[in-house]
């Protein structure tokens, strides 16, 4: 059986995608690996320079419509032969031995469900990686901007937990889905992504499942990837901005639906949507 099944999803990413697939054929060493690679119907040269890679284990697939990344994301883990599951961005470049490491700790540790990356920004500078669970309360210190005035504080950054000290392994809630490793067996048990969230808060869900059936996850220090944050999203950053909004209130309805905090969000969200999208129009050029 195949040690470590590594799914990239891909939209008009060639770019990015080069660079990636290198360094995990290049970096992956002494466990045995297969490379899948779903294609969300690109218009650039994306699938072309994939299918020019020279890896036997290298699976790709095209889809003929744009199918959202989560739907992508489980073809890809349905296609999968590995006993560990990697999903990772194709803007990310993954350091020698990350994926041994993540690999070994998983198989090593049962009380494990998934593990993550240390991730770094392209200047080398740790990326903010992990979260906490969202909450009514977390939404509200966002959208009062609590969370940016004091970002570091426990009580109103407690969501995107800027006071994280990523010096050290430890347990955490919400690992980006940028780079996380999944044994496949607790997806067998906890089930695949929900397709209902088109590109958001899918991972947030997952990792929810996985704690929520008594696994824990962890972030692994030792294990290093890079990652160039929001290269996908960004390339058609309105739509993006409206998908976020309609998973995060597909997420509350799912795990804290109160009719009367729900008005409120989905009023909120409608709010911010406006402010985004009419900031990102002024600015863009």
């Amino acid at each position: 059986m195949t040690d470590v099944s590594v799914i990239i999803v891909s939209w008009n990413s060639e770019d990015e995608i080069k660079p990636c697939i290198d360094s995990i054929i290049d970096n992956v060493k002494n466990i045995t690996f297969e490379l899948i690679i779903i294609d969300n119907n690109s218009k650039d040269k994306t699938f072309e320079l994939i299918n020019k890679t020279n890896f036997s284990n290298l699976h790709t697939y095209k889809n003929n419509e744009n199918l959202g990344f989560t739907k992508a994301v489980n073809q890809g883990i349905k296609y999968s032969k590995g006993e560990n599951i990697l999903l990772l961005n194709p803007d990310t470049i993954v350091s020698e031995c990350a994926v041994e490491l993540m690999n070994k700790f998983l198989n090593d540790n049962t009380d494990y469900g998934a593990c993550a990356p240390l991730m770094f920004n392209e200047n080398g500078t740790i990326q903010n990686s992990v979260r906490n669970f969202p909450t009514y309360w977390s939404m509200f210190c966002e959208f009062s901007l609590l969370a940016y005035l004091f970002p570091k504080s426990k009580l109103f950054g407690i969501w995107k937990m800027k006071f994280y000290d990523y010096t050290k392994d430890s347990d955490v809630q919400q690992p980006m889905a940028s780079a996380v490793m999944i044994k496949k067996t607790v997806l067998e048990k906890v089930g695949i992504m929900d397709e209902q969230f088109i590109m958001f808060f899918n991972d947030v869900d997952l990792s929810k499942k996985i704690l929520d059936a008594g696994y824990k996850i962890r972030l692994l220090t030792a294990a290093k990837v890079f990652h160039k944050r929001g290269a996908s999203i960004y390339k058609d950053r309105i739509k993006m901005i409206k998908t976020w909004n309609k998973d995060c209130l597909k997420y509350f309805e799912k795990h804290h639906n109160n009719s009367l905090l729900l008005l409120w969000l989905k009023i909120s969200l409608k709010i911010s949507e406006i402010l985004r999208i009419s900031y990102y129009k002024l600015f863009k050029s």
